[in-house]
């Protein structure tokens, strides 16, 4: 088995936080719904979660943090469940968001209960509410009934 680090996890995440982005920029250019449209914006800007929370810490601790190794690998589930970009409901494209922020908070909990410095596991914590603070958001977007 290989020996996983810290920054292997954030790097995986930080290309799912892309992929995503990518993939609302997508459903913006195909899209005819403009409701729609206009939650990709909303949502893709939200999709920089990491690099939020790595503003927190100097590039020193950054790299002392992306260094941990881990005692064993966590497997990455997270995957975007292709929609048809041009009939897209905002019902459906939020429930989705809600998922994928999800997705991230067990990721993230999973690498916290591996034994971590101080400092990455403030990491973690922060990035953990930073997606619980999300899906508050997108859930209550979804109660409102907008889309």
């Amino acid at each position: 088995m290989a020996i996983v680090s810290v920054g292997d996890l954030l790097d995986r995440a930080a290309a799912f936080e892309r992929e995503l982005e990518e993939y609302y920029a997508a459903i913006r250019d195909v899209g005819t719904n403009e409701g729609v449209r206009l939650l990709t914006y909303h949502l893709s800007r939200h999709r920089r979660h990491l690099q939020e929370a790595l503003e927190n810490f100097s590039d020193d601790k950054i790299a002392l943090i992306r260094s941990i190794k881990l005692k064993y690998d966590i497997e990455f589930k997270l995957k975007i469940d292709k929609m048809d970009l041009e009939n897209i409901k905002g019902q459906d494209l939020l429930e989705a968001a809600s998922n994928y922020d999800a997705g991230l908070i067990h990721l993230y909990k999973e690498i916290i209960q591996q034994p971590l410095s101080p400092e990455a596991a403030t990491l973690f914590e922060t990035l953990i509410r930073i997606e619980e603070k999300d899906i508050v958001m997108i859930k209550k977007t979804i109660a409102m009934n907008y889309f």
